[in-house]
């Protein structure tokens, strides 16, 4: 119902209705529709923070930290359907007044917290030299983030398929590769992840 008709819309009685249960069943659980979405974005977000987290971690090359990280955010969002689902709730059907500001302040934890980790893997890669001329640790910080948050907003607008996934990929890694000083090692295409997904 939040996805179809909108947060604003969508009553508790009508949620219980499409769900064939009883009002008093949703009212048992939720005092009302902020908890009730608070409790959807929840499960997406312990995902999704666990995955931005890890683009700050120790050891290793960071510029192929935050571009193993970027690519494995796409291809969440082109494997899992209720990520996807979630995540334009939050974005496009979601007034941010009243009851649904506790939703605001958890979105808005979410963006601090890839924020703070961008800036942190960027001052190691400014840190160790490899950063290229032009770049400071901040400015880098912040266009990753514009990008990701443009692509990812984008995507959650428009139905985007696999042909535009492709192009994304190809975003990033050319992105993430223009921060990298000369004198660095280049990012090698068609680079390994972790867990067995290729960045191909």
């Amino acid at each position: 119902m939040f996805l179809d008709i909108g947060v604003s819309r969508a009553s508790l009685d009508r949620i219980a209705t499409e769900a064939g249960v009883t009002r008093g069943a949703i009212y048992w659980h939720f005092a009302n529709k902020q908890e009730l979405l608070t409790a959807i974005c929840a499960r997406v977000y312990d995902l999704h923070d666990g995955v931005v987290t890890r683009s700050c971690g120790e050891g290793g090359d960071p510029l192929q930290r935050l571009l193993d990280w970027g690519l494995e955010v796409i291809e969440l969002f082109v494997r899992d359907e209720h990520t996807r689902q979630v995540y334009k709730i939050v974005v496009t059907r979601c007034e941010y007044t009243g009851e649904m500001q506790e939703a605001l302040r958890l979105q808005q934890t979410m963006h601090d917290t890839m924020v703070a980790n961008f800036r942190c893997a960027f001052e190691a890669v400014e840190a160790a030299g490899q950063l290229a001329e032009g770049w400071t640790a901040e400015s880098a910080s912040t266009t990753l983030k514009c990008f990701m948050s443009g692509m990812l907003d984008n995507w959650l607008r428009y139905d985007f398929d696999a042909d535009v996934a492709k192009t994304y990929r190809a975003c990033l890694r050319g992105l993430v590769e223009s921060f990298r000083s000369k004198d660095d090692a280049p990012i090698a295409p068609g680079t390994a992840l972790k867990g067995g997904m290729v960045s191909a």
